[in-house]
């Protein structure tokens, strides 16, 4: 080759070099210029971006973002590659080398684990990351959710536990009763449902802020007295239940009576003492149930048998107790139906003065005549009414009715009449009952006179301050009073003098005996004498036999009922009877007896 063909050539190759020089700086500078724009883009990123060799796990490469998150600079970690694998809660550096090392090629997933702050704060991140496997790196997307992990925790907090006594709450037992039927459905163990005696008129009547302070107290017995595998729960309001893990009925009564014994100090608020008890109910696994429900209601169900006993004491679950729960729902199914279509009835049992046999007036009864069920007697319906609180809206229906059988017999007789009215606790300690009362005579235009009030002596003497009050309202305003079934209670004998009682009710019990039982006799006889001396007239009631009814007229007994003169008879038989002038009762020795 000649010289100046190899000259030129050198030369080309020169320019060449020189081209592709000039071109490299080039793309250097323009790819540097590039990196520093990406470097200033991801260090705007709240999140932090980085990639780790998959190999080795040490860090490649991290944007500033790291330095709000841990504490620690981009460059700490760039200098100490595994200073990010240091930082990760002991806890949770196995989830996170287990979770890199299951991570398939080209697949990207989240993984969530704490962290340690340079200041040994507690961290939560969250971080997507992929696994490129054509560079051998993890690259990954992390962001702090510390804030709304607290969020989230304090939230299954509130669903699980109570926030006044940081006890388990209904659904948490729920959980752990559920958990434990799956898990060791063989094992037997016990639900103690706990119920505060008295808490509800310290709470109404002191407040809620001393009502929680007890219930803080009471939280803070009980813990004392359990130990770490028996849960305690607040079920709602003032109820407990716990979940003991033994079946033994030794073990359990002994367990019941150590909680009766943490009541028996007061619970002194603001240095006010608060006296409480307890009423427990008892179910068992798996005799009782074997599920968690039917458990605790019927737990539930034991511990109000044991304040219907008198409170203070702890019951075990019986399937008659389910059986009465039963009978009372279906009662007051019927006096719903009762209330809703109208089917209470009054009907009048004739009351008849001794002396002379002649009407004096009518005790009005409350019957239910059922279309499907039948006839329902006050028997099986008043306690359930008196108990849920519907005894208020019958009494209303029995006021009705008698004011209007009044008007009736008004139109039909001309003498001198009462019709007598029973009255329940409930009726009487509400606030404004006998004024009520009055002011519905007034609007019927009916003289107070023909009505007497008649109540049983639990009653007056549940709240003898309210039943004086209203007592002397009612006589006041006109109206007669009668006391129930005297005899059966022992605390009225004190206030009789007090009351504004016109008659006193001998009980059916000792008029059934009165003539067989000495001691029985002695008492209608005493009692007659009291009332007598006290200006009260005396009423004998169920009386069912001649011998009774002789016994008696002998002993100056006014006024006598039952059937031998008449049963509780409908309006419209007692209007007949008064058109027909035929008598209720015509004994054998009677000389007269009118209508």
């Amino acid at each position: 080759m000649e010289t100046s063909q190899v000259s030129h050539l050198t030369q080309l190759l020169e320019d060449a070099h020189a081209v592709i020089k000039y071109q490299n700086s080039e793309l250097t500078s323009l790819l540097e210029s590039k990196s520093q724009e990406l470097e200033e883009l991801l260090g705007n990123i709240d999140q932090i971006i980085w990639y780790i060799n998959s190999q080795t796990l040490s860090l490649q490469y991290v944007n500033h973002a790291i330095n709000a998150v841990f504490g620690f600079t981009k460059e700490d970690f760039l200098t100490d590659p595994t200073l990010w694998q240091q930082r990760i809660h002991k806890d949770d550096r196995l989830l996170v080398r287990s979770f890199f090392e299951t991570l398939i090629p080209g697949a990207s997933q989240e993984i969530c684990f704490r962290i340690h702050r340079a200041n040994g704060e507690l961290c939560w991140l969250n971080s997507r990351i992929y696994h490129n496997e054509k560079l051998d790196l993890f690259v990954g997307i992390t962001s702090d959710i510390t804030q709304s992990k607290l969020q989230s925790e304090e939230i299954a907090f509130l669903a699980y536990y109570d926030p006044l006594t940081m006890l388990a709450n209904r659904s948490k037992l729920k959980l752990q009763l559920h958990s434990r039927l799956d898990h060791s459905p063989l094992l037997p163990f016990c639900l103690i449902y706990i119920d505060l005696d008295n808490f509800k008129n310290i709470n109404d009547t002191m407040g809620h802020e001393i009502g929680d302070q007890i219930l803080i107290e009471v939280t803070r017995r009980l813990r004392e007295m359990t130990s770490d595998d028996q849960l305690i729960s607040r079920f709602g309001g003032d109820e407990f239940v716990i979940f003991l893990n033994n079946s033994d009925s030794v073990y359990i009564s002994d367990f019941c009576i150590q909680i009766g014994q943490i009541f028996k100090a007061p619970f002194t608020i603001n240095d006010v003492p608060f006296f409480l008890s307890s009423s427990l109910g008892i179910s068992m696994y798996p005799e009782d149930a074997r599920n968690c429900e039917d458990l605790i209601k019927h737990a539930d169900t034991a511990m109000h048998e044991a304040k219907k006993n008198g409170k203070n004491q702890f019951v075990y679950y019986h399937s008659s107790m389910q059986r009465a729960i039963h009978n009372f729902l279906h009662v007051e199914s019927l006096i719903r139906d009762g209330l809703t279509h109208d089917y209470f009835e009054l009907y009048f049992q004739p009351l008849i003065n001794a002396a002379s046999l002649t009407l004096q007036g009518f005790e009005a009864l409350m019957r239910l005549p059922h279309p499907t069920e039948g006839f329902i007697g006050p028997d099986t319906f008043i306690s359930v009414a008196e108990k849920n609180g519907d005894i208020l809206h019958i009494g209303h229906i029995v006021l009705q009715q008698a004011c209007d059988f009044i008007e009736l017999v008004q139109r039909q007789y001309t003498e001198p009449f009462y019709v007598a009215i029973n009255v329940s606790a409930k009726q009487l300690h509400q606030v404004s009952f006998a004024q009520e009362l009055l002011d519905y005579l007034k609007i019927r235009a009916i003289d107070p006179s023909y009505l007497k009030v008649e109540l049983t002596e639990s009653a007056v003497m549940g709240n003898i301050e309210i039943a004086s009050t209203q007592l002397h309202t009612l006589k006041d305003g006109g109206v007669h009073i009668s006391l129930d079934d005297f005899g059966t209670g022992y605390s009225s004998f004190a206030y009789l003098a007090q009351l504004p009682i016109s008659t006193l009710k001998i009980d059916k019990s000792f008029i059934d005996t009165v003539c067989d039982i000495d001691s029985h006799s002695h008492i209608v006889i005493a009692i007659s004498n009291l009332a007598h001396v006290l200006g009260m007239s005396v009423t004998a009631e169920g009386v069912e036999t001649e011998q009774q009814f002789n016994f008696l007229v002998e002993n100056h007994i006014d006024t006598l009922q039952g059937y031998l003169l008449s049963k509780p008879i409908t309006k419209e038989k007692i209007l007949y009877s008064l058109t027909t002038s035929t008598p209720f009762f015509l004994p054998e020795k009677a000389l007269v007896y009118t209508i």
